[in-house]
């Protein structure tokens, strides 16, 4: 990946995660802590989209489909197939009400 792209992709992921904040502060279980809420959704989002971006983007390699990504509708639908998933289980966790529990030992 060339350095530019690198930091084109860096800037889009933080200007996201400053965009969420506010997302977060609204969505977030009122016993949860606005920051832990938002390192939740941080960090799922990153998580499962960083790993459906890579089995995505294997199988595309495997089955023959990596040059159609060069396109931009399929390019587009990919991007929704690894980003759609990704934040509504951010969201969901972020949603969850506070572990009162002590945690196991």
């Amino acid at each position: 990946m060339e350095n530019g792209t690198f930091f084109a992709a860096f800037l889009v992921w933080i200007a996201f995660f400053i965009l969420a904040i506010p997302l977060v502060l609204r969505i977030r279980h009122p016993d949860q802590r606005p920051f832990a809420a938002y390192l939740i959704f941080v960090t799922l989002f990153t998580l499962i989209a960083g790993l459906l971006f890579a089995l995505f983007s294997w199988l595309a390699v495997v089955l023959g489909l990596a040059e159609a990504l060069e396109r931009l509708l399929p390019a587009i639908v990919f991007l929704l197939l690894v980003f759609t998933p990704a934040f509504w289980v951010a969201i969901w966790q972020a949603r969850k009400p506070r572990w009162r529990r002590p945690p196991p030992n």
